[in-house]
């Protein structure tokens, strides 16, 4: 059981890093947007033609063990973010269409169940958030315009989430404050994951 588990959370780590392996690194650089789309074009000119010379500008083989010899540990947690993010995005929105199916049937008994999905929501959203900070680096400004967005749009919805638990907690007859709170969780989110899919697919990704 152990060794499936230690496969997952590798397949898991080698699925998400892969595709992001550039911005991550062009985020914990402070890279401009500008600066990211003229990297990201760079690096596809080189997938589509320039294997070689990419290969001798980045080094010899023992340069290339040296690179991963500096891996670190908090290099490995910034990675990890797009594979936890998601998480904290599903439970918080299942927790706010459960809420609104018990606005719509009282006598559904599903406060058990939005209590459930607001402290497992809360607890990982708090992880995600503070893989984030490891991902685009520890710093209060960033050059990127949609990196600081996304950077503080995803602390908020963060504390935001374990403010909603504290309420859930409590609430036993009115449950307008957790209503509310739900509802600006779900916009938070709708525009932290655009946020999200711009640093990691590039400007415009939805093509508009």
């Amino acid at each position: 059981m152990t060794r499936s588990v230690g496969l997952l959370f590798l397949a898991l780590l080698a699925f998400t890093s892969v595709p992001t392996v550039s911005a991550h690194e062009a985020h914990r650089r402070d890279m401009s947007d500008t600066e990211m789309a003229e990297m990201d074009q760079a690096a596809e000119d080189r997938h589509k033609g320039e294997t070689e010379a990419s290969e001798d500008a980045q080094g010899s083989p023992n340069a290339k063990k040296g690179e991963d010899a500096a891996f670190s540990l908090t290099d490995l947690l910034g990675r990890l973010h797009p594979a936890l993010v998601h998480f904290p995005v599903a439970l918080f929105l299942i927790a706010g269409l459960a809420e609104l199916l018990l606005l719509m049937r009282p006598a559904s008994g599903l406060e058990p169940t939005v209590r459930f999905l607001i402290y497992t929501g809360a607890a990982g959203g708090m992880a995600a958030a503070s893989l984030g900070w490891f991902a685009a680096g520890f710093r209060l400004s960033d050059r990127s315009e949609t990196l600081g967005l996304h950077r503080w749009t995803g602390t908020g919805i963060a504390l935001a989430g374990v403010v909603a638990a504290m309420v859930a907690y409590r609430t036993e007859s009115s449950r307008i404050l957790l209503r509310l709170l739900l509802a600006g969780l779900a916009i938070a989110l709708i525009f932290q994951g655009y946020w999200g899919g711009e640093l990691s697919l590039g400007p415009n990704h939805l093509n508009l």
